[in-house]
């Protein structure tokens, strides 16, 4: 048996990624204009196409959080935010290839811009290999008990705050570097 199967280890993996998907479709829908903009900026598809991607993108973001908040549609959902994350890595490595690093990744809006990096690139290849894992070892594992439910749950939410904390510090540590240079004038 897969340690991936183990329930607070699933839990664990789900919750984080209910979590992930879940702050970013908030975060997109109540920015609507601006994630249409960030897009627009990514210049991965037509014009006429960027509009209804940024409008649709953060209903189905949701629709995958709740998919792996359910148990008869965690494996699935987890493949579907396997190939979410996938697909966004390779449209940031695109960007990342083509020297385009100054543009925001459009992870999640409000404040948190980051720009797109080969660390970008790998943190979704490791998320994507993550729900990857988890949709397949989702049907081997037995449910979990009380406990290791809580655990699970509240393992990802520690995750989860360390995740946005290091992103909001590159971010900060980003801006930082970027006034200095401007101050040397």
């Amino acid at each position: 048996m897969s340690i991936l199967a183990e329930p607070v280890i699933s839990i664990f993996l789900r919750s984080f990624l209910i979590l992930l998907f879940a702050g970013a479709a908030f975060s997109k829908l109540r920015h609507g204009e601006e994630f249409f903009g960030v897009v627009r900026n990514f210049r991965l598809m037509p014009e006429w196409l960027a509009r209804p991607f940024a409008a649709a993108l953060p209903w189905v973001e949701l629709a995958t959080a709740i998919g792996l908040a359910v148990p008869a549609t965690a494996a699935h959902a987890a493949s579907v935010a396997g190939l979410l994350l996938a697909l966004f890595g390779v449209a940031i490595g695109i960007n990342v290839w083509r020297g385009r690093t100054a543009i925001d990744c459009g992870c999640f809006r409000g404040g948190l811009k980051q720009s797109v990096s080969g660390r970008l690139v790998l943190r979704n290849a490791v998320l994507a290999a993550m729900a990857f894992a988890l949709a397949v070892s989702v049907p081997l594992g037995r449910a979990p008990d009380p406990l290791e439910l809580g655990l699970g749950v509240v393992a990802a939410a520690l995750a989860m705050l360390l995740y946005l904390s290091a992103s909001l510090l590159g971010h900060l540590q980003g801006a930082r570097s970027n006034t200095s240079l401007f101050s040397k004038g």
